[in-house]
Order: structure tokens, then C-alpha cells, then sequence
């Protein structure tokens, strides 16, 4: 594409999530800009472009494949991102991807392929990797003021809501549980601070609180290359709060928490001279990370830049789950990388 002009992005799937990649390559004119959308329920399509301005839908999904669009970003449900990015490369546009890439590791080496062999970029939606808060943290870790991590946790504690809202969730179109849908979010921070894993360990609830196909509840241990471990605890089972997302790394000399409610905050002494836990980032500016993320795909696109998430990353992030979920189901730890 030529370098200097704007991005431009037709949007596959206008559901709920649609409406923070609107609003994040609307906070970056002049490098994105939407070239149109195109959801199988017209209604929704036409209702999504009425309340954000946009100006065209697409009449099929051929349509969109023949436009002129740089980059289709696939915002569907989980068993169907293979499908359509791998269309999409074929027909010369960049994707980019929802979490997770896609549900298998085949899928999602059938889209890094499709990628390859058309010349072109797929990025997966790993959005909190560009957080401002992700950012603070990394920051205060790599700056020794921790030490070494040893040790990380993280906690998803969502309602049942989250999936009522998308029934697909709940059905084998989510590709699994929470885990899946939920904590890949962690698993990909996780992987993007402490580098790669060598084993997971993992068991699902049994005790379900919601009808839908697999767990609403799960816990999954990891053990890094680099020595540390770190603990994945996710559920949409919790019908009153606090419904809450930490993910926490600790180091002999202190620690670091990025909290959904509170912001980021840390201890060390070797930073402040005391032992008392200091606010590093207040608020997270939840939806930043979006914007964030646009920005750096968009000019990997127009410029050819290298960006911090890459398909690959993508990969990565959907083969810590399913490790997770050959654990849960064969009771036993599995190394990583899986066996094909």
C-alpha cells in the first residue's frame, strides 16, 4: 500500500466487541480509517454504521473480499476466525484477528501459512499488551525493582453475563471455556513479560454454575523457560462481584499488580526506600490498550514496521490454553510445545 495514506479497514462481525475497534480507529485519524462493514445480520450492520457515522456496508461477504480494503478484521465468533482470515489473506488483505487467532493450532498455522504465502500480515487482537498499565508494570519489573520474578498470578472473576450476552459463547462455536475466552487475555501478558513456557497443569471446575458446553470455572499452572511459575485462575460463574482482572509478579524484593480496580501498584523498597505499596498508574483508561494496538498494527501495514504482536504471538497464546486443556482432561502435566 502506498505509505502515508490511511489504513483502511472493512469490519467483519459488528456484535458488542465491534465497537472498540470503531472507537479505537477513530482515535487515530489519518492513520485508519474504516472502509466499511459487514455482519450477516444487515440490521446489526446498519445499526453498528448509523451510531458510528460509517458511511458503507457491505452487501456479502464477497463484497468485502472484492473491495478495496487493506486490512479485514475478523470480530466473529471463535470457530469461525480461521475461516474468514484465511479468505481474507487469500483475496490480498491484511487480517487482523479476535482473540484467540483460532481454536486449534492447525487453524492457526492455516492462517500464519495463508499469510506467508500471499505476502501479507495477521495480527491477533491481543489488546492488553498495549495497555498503558501492562506498560507500567514491565517497566517497574525490568527496571530491578522487583528482582527476578519468580512467581505470577492472575484472576479473572467475570458474571454470567459475559456469556449471555454472546450465546455463542457457551456452545462449541467458543472453541472451550473461560480459559479460551477469558484467560488467553493473561496468558498472552503472561507470555509477553516471562518469555515461553515449558509445561502447564490444569483442572476445570466440576461444580458448573452456567449451562454451556465447557468450563465456566479453571485454574492453570505454567512453568516459564526462564524458571518462573505462574497461576491462571478464570470463572463466569461469579453472579455478584467484585468482579475483578489482577494479574500480579513477584520478585524477592517486591511486587508488581495490574488491577482492574485500582489501577497499577507496587512494592519495593530498593524504588521508594519503604515497604509500603505505592500507586504506579491509578486508572488503566480501560480501551486504551485498543487504540494503542490499531496504531502500531496500522503503521506495520502502511510502513512495514516491525509491531510487538505478531501472528506468531497468536500461536503461542492459544497452544498455553490448549496445553491447559489436555492437562484438565488427561490429569497429568503437559510439556510444551504440544505434540501435533
Amino acid at each position: 500500500m502506498t505509505t502515508g495514506r490511511p489504513v483502511r479497514v472493512a469490519l467483519l462481525g459488528c456484535g458488542a466487541i465491534a465497537q472498540a475497534h470503531l472507537r479505537a480507529i477513530a482515535a487515530n485519524p489519518g492513520l485508519i480509517e474504516v472502509a466499511g462493514l459487514y455482519d450477516a445480520d444487515r440490521g446489526r450492520a446498519d445499526a453498528r454504521a448509523a451510531e458510528y457515522g460509517i458511511g458503507h456496508v457491505y452487501e456479502s461477504w464477497q463484497a468485502v473480499l472484492d473491495g478495496d480494503a487493506d486490512v479485514v478484521a475478523v470480530l466473529l465468533p471463535h470457530d469461525l476466525h480461521a475461516r474468514f482470515a484465511v479468505e481474507a489473506l487469500a483475496a490480498g488483505h491484511h487480517v487482523v484477528v479476535e482473540k484467540p487467532l483460532a481454536t486449534t493450532l492447525a487453524e492457526c498455522d492455516a492462517i500464519l501459512e495463508a499469510a506467508a504465502k500471499a505476502g501479507k500480515r495477521a495480527h491477533p487482537v491481543h489488546n492488553r499488551i498495549y495497555d498503558p498499565g501492562t506498560d507500567a508494570a514491565r517497566e517497574f519489573i525490568q527496571s530491578g525493582a522487583i528482582g527476578e520474578p519468580f512467581l505470577a498470578q492472575t484472576v479473572g472473576l467475570e458474571p454470567p453475563q459475559t456469556v449471555s450476552v454472546r450465546p455463542w459463547l457457551g456452545t462449541k462455536a467458543g472453541g472451550g471455556g473461560v480459559l479460551m475466552a477469558q484467560a488467553v487475555h493473561p496468558a498472552y501478558l503472561l507470555r509477553w513479560i516471562l518469555g515461553d513456557i515449558t509445561e502447564a497443569t490444569s483442572i476445570s471446575g466440576a461444580r458448573k454454575v452456567l449451562d454451556m458446553t465447557s468450563e465456566d470455572t479453571a485454574i492453570a499452572i505454567y512453568r516459564f523457560k526462564a524458571g518462573p511459575i505462574a497461576e491462571m485462575t478464570g470463572t463466569f460463574g461469579l453472579n455478584v462481584g467484585p468482579w475483578d482482572h489482577r494479574v500480579t509478579f513477584y520478585g524477592p524484593d517486591g511486587y508488581v499488580e495490574i488491577g482492574s480496580r485500582h489501577g497499577v501498584r507496587g512494592l519495593s523498597e530498593k524504588r521508594f526506600g519503604d515497604r509500603e505499596i505505592h500507586p504506579l498508574l491509578p486508572d488503566l483508561e480501560w480501551g486504551t490498550g485498543f487504540a494503542r494496538m490499531w496504531a502500531d498494527y496500522a503503521h506495520g501495514f502502511r510502513d512495514g514496521t516491525p509491531t510487538r504482536v505478531s501472528g506468531a504471538d497468536g500461536r503461542a497464546a492459544v497452544e498455553m490454553i490448549l496445553a491447559a486443556y489436555e492437562s484438565a482432561q488427561t490429569r497429568r502435566t503437559v510439556d510444551v510445545p504440544l505434540r501435533s
